[in-house]
């Protein structure tokens, strides 16, 4: 295999890698053009796009290496590797390792130490806890929050395995967490359906791909900015629809508000 398949095949996984865990791409384009330049590559031609990446160069010897990769992961936003990834980028910058070692890496750099399971669900309701402060919400309606939050985030853990596609796992998920809402708040245990869906919503909102998603747009990128931006709005608008299914297939919508 060629110094300059190497080069291709790592370039290739590298972006990919960038995108699954949040960069946007202006970044990841920076990356590889820099990447290239530290190894003398020539007529650089990257495209990228969020499910999308196709790249053609020629060493020095006029050499040329194409390669594509469709990313099929979705977006699971993994900011400490992210910044690895981008340390990663400016150490082959400037030293220049074989090509054949880039692989090995790669491996190296997102093989982060991450949170225990238990650690990241103290995480979510503990936010979750600060939020029902800020709307104001009874001792109550915190209760069934965070029995809400514990589903969704356990849901995260193990649906999303079977279930790819994250609008249906929004609707899903808030479909559930608005069934026990209104049930909490039928019996009695809770005392705003509204406080509780709320809250519960802001742990599936794209936070990160929106902004990625207007960053792409101000930055030239219009075309993937505002694709992304309406897949964006498809999921937020699954968040909403899933508390609305609830609603109207227990037909508690007047007696619950």
């Amino acid at each position: 295999m060629k110094d300059l398949d190497y080069l291709l095949e790592f370039l290739l996984r590298f972006s990919e890698r960038m995108l699954i865990s949040g960069a946007n791409l202006e970044r990841v384009d920076d990356s590889v053009y820099r990447i290239c330049d530290a190894y003398g590559c020539q007529d650089v031609q990257f495209f990228s796009l969020n499910c999308y990446l196709s790249l053609s160069m020629k060493n020095q010897d006029g050499e040329k290496a194409s390669g594509q990769r469709c990313i099929w992961g979705g977006l699971d936003v993994h900011l400490e590797n992210l910044s690895r990834l981008n340390q990663l980028s400016r150490q082959i910058c400037a030293e220049k390792p074989a090509p054949e070692t880039l692989e090995g890496l790669l491996q190296e750099a997102v093989q982060t130490k991450g949170y225990s399971q238990s650690m990241l669900l103290a995480g979510f309701l503990l936010a979750m806890a600060g939020l029902t402060g800020v709307f104001d919400g009874s001792l109550k309606d915190l209760a069934v929050i965070l029995v809400n939050s514990a589903l969704i985030f356990l849901a995260g853990v193990y649906l999303k395995r079977l279930v790819y596609n994250k609008i249906v796992f929004n609707v899903l998920c808030t479909f559930v967490a608005g069934s026990v809402a209104i049930g909490a708040v039928t019996l009695g245990l809770a005392d705003d359906l509204y406080i509780v869906m709320i809250v519960n919503s802001m742990m599936l909102i794209p936070g990160i791909p929106m902004v990625n998603s207007f960053r792409n747009i101000l930055c030239g990128n219009e075309i993937n900015g505002i694709v992304e931006f309406f897949k964006v709005l498809l999921e937020t608008t699954a968040i909403v629809g899933g508390f609305i299914l609830s609603i109207y297939v227990f037909g508690l919508l007047g007696g619950a508000l």
